[in-house]
């Protein structure tokens, strides 16, 4: 529950704090008092995004901090999940600057506004105006059935199983779309590949071919060159090796008394041996290398061939085009491996939406077997606001397997009767501002019994009642405040007379400049507070009394 709220620099308020009590809080005061920027201020605490608006001085900053009382609400597990400091006491602070920047803060760990918001969601239920305006919507309408029949992990687990299904279908919309493209492009894959395939070819072709290509090419010229080599070596009379052989023969004498001549005899040996091979290769160089005009040919073409398809891919070389070629071959096998992973996808698709529907149909018995009990506690509820021939009837009615939605398979109708014999008709047909108010608080108390919300704030929702119907909004106030700590901003003086602590809004002047206070009232204040209310400024003895009857009944 809130224990206390410090407002600082916020709108016209300069500085406050109010320390709340356990049970019944009212709050009253006058039209424009500033009631309602204590519900600003408590939103921004409750995770509302900041306006730099809002600040009184902007040459400081304003900070809003509110302690609330933890201890039952079996929050540790929050805590410790969001990487929190645990306190029974735990204080939530929110910063605006001037700059417009905002900071949020919980047990003294800034936080993002998400998580603000989430933990806010579970300490603090806001009922206003706008909010019974909502009780006309069927998504607020539904949410209403699940809160009353305890539907929050079924449905959650509903939303899991419902999401997976969900992108199970999006993963096979996009397969067939992948598919659908996939096909449009097979034939040509296939085609290309063919002429690929065909061409046959090899890791290092090209350099072979191109090596193959320049010696055809000069073959004449190579053969003549390395046959006039083999001939000046070895091939003709008076050739080279025969000349070394003379001057062989002229030192056969001499070296036999020189030893230097002997070793250089014996060099010469070794160069005329070297330089016959060298003649036997020439002369092998000069038979191969004849002219082949067909062969020639044959790998110019080849050559021509390799260059066109590299030319028509974008591509480099040969080892390119033997890549593209796998990847070719990879991508016709996907392009068939698609439709068995299409079966496979639908296999699992049939059996998520299964999944749905078997939750959905939980979810939805039991939305349907707690709505007699729903009508009949409300309309004991309607009773005691004043209402005794009101009625709420909840229309259900199944969607089809192939609509069902992230809430389920169920729509929520609210049908509403004010008196006894009058039509049961749509909320948003029937209901006045003061009905849907008392409605709104009869459906809040049956859900506060349901869940474990520590507080819950109505705010003006007394709209459109008065005399003995916000008597006994009051007592149902009352009554609703002995479970949960409830605070209540009211115009009436009948649901005033029922606080436990009761609190007055009012505007004072401090220096010229108007500001907003908020003050904790006594009996004797709380009896003159409701006196004004009864009657206005200088309330009579008799209204006086009738005040304080009201706050002794």
């Amino acid at each position: 529950m809130i224990t206390s709220l410090k407002i600082k620099n916020y709108a016209i308020i300069k500085e406050v704090e109010i320390e709340f009590g356990a049970k019944l809080n009212i709050i009253t005061g006058e039209t424009g008092a500033g009631k309602s920027i204590m519900m600003g201020a408590l939103g921004l605490i409750l995770g509302e995004r900041a306006d730099v608006k809002s600040l009184m001085n902007q040459n400081e900053k304003c900070i809003i901090e509110c302690s609330f009382d933890i201890k039952k609400d079996k929050l540790k597990p929050f805590f410790k999940q969001n990487e929190l400091d645990y306190e029974d006491l735990c204080i939530i602070r929110r910063e605006i600057t001037n700059s417009g920047k905002s900071r949020a803060f919980i047990n003294d760990t800034p936080v993002t506004l998400n998580l603000l918001k989430d933990l806010g969601a579970k300490l603090v239920d806001i009922v206003s105006q706008h909010e019974t305006l909502e009780l006309n919507e069927a998504e607020f309408q539904l949410e209403i059935i699940d809160a009353i029949a305890e539907n929050v992990e079924l449905l959650e687990d509903y939303k899991n199983t419902y999401n997976q299904y969900k992108n199970c279908l999006k993963q096979l919309e996009e397969l067939n779309r992948k598919e659908a493209k996939a096909k449009q492009d097979e034939d040509y894959y296939k085609f290309i590949l063919n002429e690929l395939t065909e061409a046959k070819i090899q890791d290092n072709e090209q350099e072979e071919l191109e090596n193959t290509l320049n010696l055809l090419s000069h073959a004449e010229t190579i053969q003549q060159a390395s046959y006039t080599a083999f001939c000046l070596l070895d091939g003709t009379e008076n050739s080279l090796i025969d000349q070394l052989r003379v001057v062989k023969s002229n030192l056969t004498s001499a070296q036999k008394h020189n030893k230097g001549i002997e070793e250089l005899v014996v060099r010469l040996e070794q160069s005329t041996i070297e330089l016959k091979d060298i003649a036997a290769e020439f002369e092998n160089i000069s038979n191969l290398s004849q002219a082949n005009p067909a062969e020639l040919e044959r790998v110019d073409n080849r050559l021509q061939l390799l260059f066109n398809l590299q030319k028509k891919h974008r591509l480099n070389n040969n080892i390119e085009l033997i890549e593209f070629q796998r990847k070719l071959e990879n991508d016709i096998l996907e392009i068939s491996s698609l439709s068995k992973e299409i079966e496979q996808k639908e296999i699992e698709l049939k059996n998520h939406h299964e999944n749905v529907l078997s939750k959905a149909k939980v979810l939805s018995d039991k939305r349907k077997n707690c709505i007699p009990e729903i009508e009949k506690n409300i309309s004991k509820l309607l009773a005691q606001v004043a209402m005794p021939d009101a009625e709420l009837k909840v229309k259900h009615t199944n969607l089809d397997n192939d609509k069902i939605n992230q809430s389920g398979a169920d729509i929520i109708e609210f049908y509403f009767a004010a008196n006894k014999g009058s039509q049961m008709l749509a909320i948003n047909k029937v209901a006045s501002g003061g009905e849907l108010s008392r409605l709104m608080l009869c459906i809040k108390s049956l859900i506060s019994d349901k869940i474990s919300l520590p507080s819950i704030v109505f705010d003006e929702i007394d709209t459109g009642i008065s005399g003995e119907a916000a008597l006994k909004v009051g007592n149902v106030m009352k009554e609703h405040a002995k479970k949960h700590q409830v605070l209540a901003i009211t115009h009436l003086p009948q649901i005033a007379a029922k606080a436990d602590s009761h609190f007055n809004v009012y505007k004072s002047l401090e220096n010229n400049i108007t500001r907003t206070n908020i003050r904790k009232l006594n009996d004797i204040e709380r009896q003159n507070e409701i006196a004004v209310m009864l009657a206005g400024n200088k309330p009579s003895e008799q209204v006086l009394l009738t005040a304080k009857e009201m706050m002794g009944a």
